[in-house]
């Protein structure tokens, strides 16, 4: 057996009170305050614990040769422990699934942070509604009590000087389109959103207008959303519950063609199941006939901008921009849209089969006929806003 370290690992030294049934049950009050090592890898979901003799010895070991069992011998138990942990990492059977993300680390020219924050920074099957049902999500009011109140939302970096008002803005029908754009929590579960307003989203958010040769191998793209060195590193896959016209299931969309590529059809009940996973059980968000994933090409952007310290935060205001397009479009023709970010990423990352590391889930948006009854709160009714200018 041949063994090497992972090849991206970050140590923290937590002091964070952690519960622990030892202390329990000799009648301390089950916290554990003392400081531990926690190393994070690219390629493991979750921190693992390690002493200092662990980390003595990831250090002996080689991050890009491969060197056999029996060369590390001397340090017996702890190259074990580190193997158990994934920290190390042999050529066996047993660990081709870190392997393979292992792989993927080396092969993308990630920041190391951003790698770290990127692999340990998703979920796996959390259910939002389920939190909230069982008390473990605070209220508005309940984290006012519990914290103070929220920084205010005039916020002021000058007091004591007068502010210098500005004169009138200009009205258009642009702005009506713009105090029109809200989230809906609200969609109609019995509505089939058209083919014609499916495609018209799909081509006006997703596709791609036009495309430039920077040189030969290296091609820019155009959309109606600006993005990072002109890539396009977002690509949407489209989960239909009711399109006209479409069956339900996963699809790829085709910027270049303005066409879909299907992935996996299913039942209606199957893509019901498939949406309360992905929004982490957001339920106010299950009736919306489309949802949208948008993933990061990782190796496409960092292609370009290797180990950057700005590309990771690049690729997510790419999708930011591509969000506020959607619900302008959305608005315009009438239907409504939501953009959320607290999704189940382990689980869009299967349902894709996305490979690791190189691709990943950033958000995920949906649109379509609003329900003409609110069960769930909107900020449809606001209190206005009404700016200073010289009469």
């Amino acid at each position: 057996m041949r063994l090497r370290r992972c090849h991206h690992l970050l140590v923290e030294l937590d002091q964070e009170a952690r519960f622990d049934v030892a202390s329990l049950l000799s009648g301390g009050d089950g916290l554990v305050r003392s400081a531990r090592w926690l190393a994070y890898a690219a390629h493991l979901t979750a921190p693992v614990e390690v002493s200092l003799e662990h980390l003595a010895v990831l250090q002996a070991v080689p991050r890009d040769t491969w060197v056999t069992r029996e060369a590390m011998a001397a340090q017996g138990e702890v190259v074990d422990e580190l193997l158990a942990r994934g920290l190390l990492v042999n050529d066996g059977e047993a660990h081709a699934d870190w392997r393979s993300r292992d792989q993927g680390a080396r092969d993308v020219a990630w920041w190391p942070p951003a790698l770290i924050a990127h692999a340990h920074g998703g979920w796996g099957d959390v259910d939002i509604q389920a939190r909230n049902e069982s008390g473990l999500m605070l209220s508005s009011q309940q984290m006012v009590d519990a914290f103070g109140p929220a920084p205010a939302a005039d916020h002021r970096r000058v007091p004591a000087q007068t502010p210098v008002p500005l004169s009138a803005p200009r009205h258009s029908d642009f702005d009506v389109l713009l105090a029109a754009r809200r989230t809906c929590r609200n969609f109609d579960g019995d509505a089939v959103l058209g083919r014609e307003a499916f495609a018209t989203m799909m081509r006006r958010v997703w596709g791609a207008v036009g495309t430039r040769e920077l040189a030969p191998g290296a091609v820019a793209v155009k959309k109606t959303s600006p993005a990072g060195g002109g890539l396009h590193a977002v690509e949407a896959y489209v989960l239909v519950q009711r399109v006209e016209g479409l069956a339900p299931g996963l699809y790829h969309y085709l910027a270049m063609e303005h066409s879909l590529e299907p992935m996996r059809l299913c039942s209606a009940a199957e893509a019901a199941d498939w949406a309360h996973r992905f929004v982490a059980g957001q339920d106010w968000f299950n009736n919306v006939p489309v949802m949208v994933v948008m993933t990061a090409r990782f190796d496409r952007l960092f292609w370009k901008y290797r180990r950057h310290t700005k590309a990771w935060r690049v690729l997510h205001l790419d999708v930011g921009h591509l969000s506020q397009t959607m619900y302008l479009s959305a608005t315009e023709l009438g239907l409504g849209c939501f953009v959320t970010a607290a999704i189940n990423d382990r689980a869009v990352e299967t349902a894709l089969d996305l490979p690791p590391l190189r691709e990943g889930p950033i958000a995920l948006v949906g649109f379509g006929p609003r329900s003409d009854r609110i069960t769930t709160m909107e900020l449809d009714s606001v209190v206005p806003v009404t700016p200073a200018h010289p009469d």
